[in-house]
């Protein structure tokens, strides 16, 4: 027993030092050079003791010391979406972009990866996976790299979220992010991000106004709309209208103060 265990340790000491933080099943059948069988048997009790973290069918992630018995992925969301996602232009985004941004009170379980290319799995170290597809012009517009991976910014995150509600869950959960974001988030970036994507970046750019202003956030957008400009709403999926901003024309589906309740908290 003690000579398997030496064993499985020497594995992950030799991908420590070539400087690997992961690796493919078939690094470590050549590293061990034993037979298929007998190297799925180990990198399986590596995992159920925690040495290792399962990111998708034959890749893992070695797990710091100091986080064994948690998830890898939980650690470091970069690494995991880096290795899974390595060759293909990605983008952490949406919901996960503003729980990793520290935006959101509660974390978020399901992975939002923007990318230029259909995936076959859908998960991420046993958490859900939603990839959203987008094209190669905009994958990395307002995206910061994090060794392999991407993800999108500050700005990016409260723009595309604006743009898509659907993929953050709701309008209250973009209030939670922009209140906490605001005060740092750069106009001008938002804007720019606005005339990239036409007329469904005006309407993300109309909410985030909206928004701001409407709840007394420290975000100076003031984008140009007519009077006579078709309404936008709030959130897309709802046909309900509490009342209408019609500064920046746009119908909102939920009270002011209920916002600003959760803006407040």
């Amino acid at each position: 027993m003690a000579t398997k265990a030496k064993r499985q340790l020497d594995l992950l000491d030799t991908f420590v030092a070539r400087g690997q933080s992961e690796f493919t099943f078939h690094d470590a059948y050549q590293a061990l050079g034993t037979s298929a069988s007998a190297t799925a048997n180990m990198l399986r009790r590596l995992n159920e003791k925690g040495l290792v973290d399962k990111l998708i069918r034959g890749h893992y992630a070695i797990r710091p010391l100091g986080s064994l018995g948690t998830s890898a992925t939980t650690e470091d969301l970069g690494q995991a979406v880096g290795a899974v996602f390595d060759g293909y232009p990605h983008r952490i985004a949406y919901a996960s972009a503003l729980s990793e941004l520290g935006l959101l009170n509660h974390p978020v379980r399901v992975v939002y990866v923007a990318c230029t290319k259909q995936v076959r799995f859908t998960a991420v170290s046993c958490r859900p996976l939603r990839t959203i597809i987008e094209q190669h012009k905009t994958i990395y517009l307002e995206a910061e790299q994090l060794g392999k991976t991407w993800r999108s910014s500050l700005e990016r995150a409260l723009f595309e979220s604006a743009m898509r509600i659907d993929l953050i869950g709701s309008v209250e959960r973009l209030t939670e992010a922009l209140a906490a974001g605001a005060s740092e988030a750069n106009p001008e970036r938002i804007k720019r991000l606005s005339k990239a994507f036409a007329a469904r970046g005006l309407a993300a750019e109309r909410r985030l106004a909206s928004l701001a202003t409407s709840l007394a956030l420290p975000l100076e957008l003031s984008p140009q709309v007519h009077k006579r400009q078709p309404v936008v709403r709030l959130d897309p999926r709802d046909a309900d209208v509490i009342w209408t901003d019609e500064r920046y024309r746009v119908a909102w589906n939920r009270d002011v103060d209920e916002l600003r309740a959760i803006v407040s908290n």
